[in-house]
């Protein structure tokens, strides 16, 4: 009842014990930021393989215990340390840019990376937020970064995809262009063709109406020899772009073989029966020829 009168109640006591242990986190914190420290220093003049043992024989700590402190120390010593050395005794760490942490908040917010952590601190109410909440805010962050990076690597991957259907539709129409300059260049050959035989057919039937038998047999001759050779040009030609447009079939086979085996195999059995049956039929015609 005394204690109630002069306003001890257990309230009270759990705030001063909260404060007691805020308090001794932060003097905890800043002594493993020291130790940390000398740590690193003693590692770095050690040679290789003597850190685990100096570690047991000279001040008795495991190497996962020294490297979580040295950790400590490289992600908060400087700021700490700064602001353990700030010149006036009113500035705290907080107005040094700093937040007022205990040794276990600090260790839990290793889990956010150095780049974000102050940002992340700057939300929270460190004065007031209880250990367990602490932790459950950094879980949250953790799951809605990986979330974030899923994304990013699904668009990534969306952004992939549409490239290479925009390449792939960029080397169909080129192909497209290709087949249709040949088409017309092939139309063109076949006019020029045309043109000339229609001239040269002129010729003969003026040749005829005005010229005697054995002039009229030799131009005839002469027509014959022009036609034939106008053929073989046209063989030629189309031979020459047969033989071009077969190594591309084989090389677009190919790629779509790599990429699209089921329509690969579709468009490898046309070709296989156009092929035979085109050849059975080119046998067929010199046979009946002969």
């Amino acid at each position: 009842m005394c204690d109630l009168i002069n306003g001890r109640t257990p309230f009270v006591i759990a705030t001063e014990i909260n404060t007691i242990k805020h308090q001794v986190g932060k003097i905890f914190l800043q002594s493993t930021i020291e130790i940390g420290s000398r740590l690193k220093e003693a590692r770095e003049l050690l040679q290789y393989g003597e850190w685990a043992k100096w570690l047991e024989e000279s001040v008795s700590y495991s190497q996962k215990t020294a490297e979580r402190m040295i950790r400590v120390f490289e992600e908060y010593g400087p700021k700490q340390l700064e602001s353990s050395d700030a010149q006036s005794p009113t500035v705290d760490a907080q107005a040094q840019g700093w937040p007022d942490l205990n040794f276990t908040q600090a260790l839990i917010l290793l889990g956010v990376p150095e780049e974000v952590r102050g940002e992340f601190i700057a939300e929270l109410d460190m004065d007031n937020i209880t250990t367990r909440e602490l932790q459950k805010k950094v879980t949250d962050w953790k799951l809605a970064q990986e979330e974030r990076d899923q994304a990013r690597q699904e668009n990534i991957g969306l952004r992939n995809v549409v490239d290479e259907q925009a390449n792939q539709i960029t080397h169909l129409t080129k192909a497209n262009d290709n087949l249709r300059t040949k088409s017309e260049e092939l139309s063109e050959s076949n006019r020029a063709l045309e043109q000339d035989t229609e001239k040269k057919q002129a010729e003969l039937e003026k040749v005829k109406n005005r010229a005697s038998y054995k002039t009229v047999e030799k131009m005839s001759k002469r027509l014959t020899e022009v036609y034939n050779k106008a053929v073989a040009n046209k063989v030629a030609f189309l031979y020459e772009n047969l033989e071009k447009t077969f190594k591309e079939l084989m090389w677009e086979m190919k790629e779509l073989a790599a990429k699209e085996p089921e329509t690969h195999d579709m468009f490898k059995k046309n070709v296989i029966d156009f092929l035979m049956k085109s050849l059975k039929e080119n046998v067929y015609t010199e046979n009946e020829q002969a």
